[in-house]
């Protein structure tokens, strides 16, 4: 009699099945770092990016790195220097490719800066100091003449000088609608950064269903933030071009390397796509960060007023109290760049760095950390780690600071901002020192 397999064969088929599933996924799931996971496999279903406390108190009980199970998916976070340097800077050859999460990357059509549109604005950049310090004197009237709301204010001033810079373009009211426009996209661009935000990032084959088809409202939610992001691209480049067209072009960072196209081309050093997301970059990568480094600037100055009475000693000696300052003085005003680096420390713009993903397995404490899993440096806590930086909550810029043979102050190099960032809010934090602060 032939042997055939009944529905209860399938169904015990099955059981095994899941098991052996499940029991390869504990296994795997014993060699991950430990981490703070409440239901087991799963672990959580969104990543708390929102509770920052809690990630420091993980961070001293898992103190280099840790395991965070989102829907599934892992996410190892960093919460040391040490462990971010072993990791991601020794292993760079394993880390230094961004997740590819299909919400953000094939249907939103989101694509990641590359180190050509990163060097590209590092090194064009500084064709606009002029040009930045115009409008930064200019955004500086603004905030003091402007009252109620400085938050408005000074996120208007910001968009002010980036938007100048990126596109010639010149926001000439409180309710900007492009700049409105751009600032509701940059939510939903930092949602999207999210890890296993969206289901479709866990079950990649779902970003094949139509758009039609019963649950797929995250297709026609990804095609309008798609059509979004097209406009915030493309409007302003495409008036740049007709401004070049006519002759009424105002100097930018996008007219600069367009007339430059030309010379470049057969080299594909410069494309129009390349251009756009460089261009981009300036004002999604630099707003927000500035806006909230000179609000804690704020904050500290009036939190810690020995800083400001240090500052202004250091601006009186070096300008004089006949001009503001400018970039050039920057390099003769150690202290007050050191104000800026422990801004930067005290209350970092962005609690995570940008994730990186791991293309292979790495070692590390005797754990592994395996092939595609999200890692992401936890800069809040290693920037309020004691044994890093001793009192952690105390505002010192002293710790950025050492002495030349002659005892002057000299300020140490930092990693934590662009130069053109830092540069925009050094000369903010300069400029306002004095008149925003001082009862005189």
């Amino acid at each position: 009699m032939p042997f055939t397999l009944s529905f209860y064969h399938f169904l015990e088929l099955g059981a095994v099945g899941a098991v052996l599933a499940l029991y390869f996924l504990y296994r795997s799931q014993r060699l991950l770092p430990p981490g703070p996971n409440p239901i087991p496999l799963i672990g959580r279903t969104r990543f708390p990016i929102e509770h920052l406390e809690a990630f420091k108190s993980w961070a001293e009980k898992y103190p280099d790195i840790m395991t965070l199970r989102i829907r599934g998916q892992n996410v190892i976070i960093v919460n040391s220097l040490c462990a971010a340097n072993d990791i991601l800077e020794k292993r760079a050859t394993s880390t230094s490719i961004r997740p590819q999460r299909p919400m953000c990357h094939d249907l939103v059509g989101y694509k990641n800066s590359t180190s050509q549109t990163n060097d590209m604005v590092q090194h064009k950049i500084y064709h606009f100091w002029a040009v930045e310090e115009r409008e930064l004197r200019k955004a500086t009237l603004y905030m003091l003449n402007v009252p109620g709301d400085s938050t408005k204010a000074l996120r208007r001033a910001m968009s002010a000088i980036v938007f100048y810079v990126a596109y010639g373009y010149n926001i000439e009211t409180d309710g900007d609608a492009f700049v409105n426009r751009i600032t509701d996209y940059m939510k939903v661009y930092q949602r999207l950064l999210r890890p296993a935000d969206f289901l479709v990032d866990i079950l990649p084959p779902l970003k094949h269903l139509p758009e039609g088809f019963p649950g797929a409202g995250f297709k026609r939610t990804a095609s309008k933030w798609r059509k979004s992001k097209e406009d915030i691209h493309n409007v302003p480049f495409e008036q740049v071009k007709c401004d070049m067209a006519s002759g009424n072009a105002m100097p930018s960072f996008t007219q600069h390397l367009l007339e430059e196209m030309p010379e470049q081309k057969g080299t594909n050093k410069y494309t129009e796509e390349c251009i756009k997301l460089a261009a981009s970059s300036i004002y999604t990568g630099g707003n927000d960060n500035n806006t909230s480094s000179v609000q804690s600037m704020m904050a500290a100055i009036l939190l810690f007023p020995q800083v400001q009475d240090k500052a202004q000693a250091e601006l009186d000696r070096v300008i004089g109290r006949d001009r503001l300052p400018s970039v050039k003085d920057l390099d003769d005003l150690p202290y007050c760049g050191a104000i800026v680096q422990e801004i930067l420390r005290w209350q970092p713009p962005t609690p995570f760095a940008l994730p990186h993903a791991l293309d292979r397995d790495e070692e590390f404490q005797g754990y592994i950390l395996p092939k595609g899993a999200t890692i992401m440096a936890n800069v809040w806590a290693m920037t309020r780690n004691p044994t890093s930086y001793p009192s952690p909550e105390e505002f010192i810029p002293e710790r950025h600071l050492s002495t030349d043979e002659n005892g002057n102050f000299k300020l140490e190099p930092t990693r934590n901002a662009s130069p053109s960032g830092l540069a925009v809010v050094r000369v903010l934090a300069l400029t306002w020192l004095k008149p925003l602060f001082s009862p005189e």
